[in-house]
């Protein structure tokens, strides 16, 4: 299991992006953003893990050009 402490909840970095959580994960589970990891649940929900590092980085250097 993911330690707490170095993960975010989609709804903190949605809050810090002016996104809805929802819009988020879906940017997640489709790839569209650098960092995160969509899991799907048996139940059918999808969690998403987003690790510190990862998303501090994006809000630092931004999302890079193709």
């Amino acid at each position: 299991m993911t330690d707490r402490n170095e993960t975010y909840t989609a709804k903190e970095c949605a809050e810090r992006l002016g996104l809805d959580p929802n819009t988020l994960r879906n940017l997640i589970r489709t790839k569209q953003v650098p960092f995160g990891i969509a899991v799907r649940q048996p139940s059918g929900r999808t969690h998403c893990i987003i690790p510190k590092a990862a998303f501090e980085k994006f809000m630092a250097e931004g999302m890079p050009l193709e």
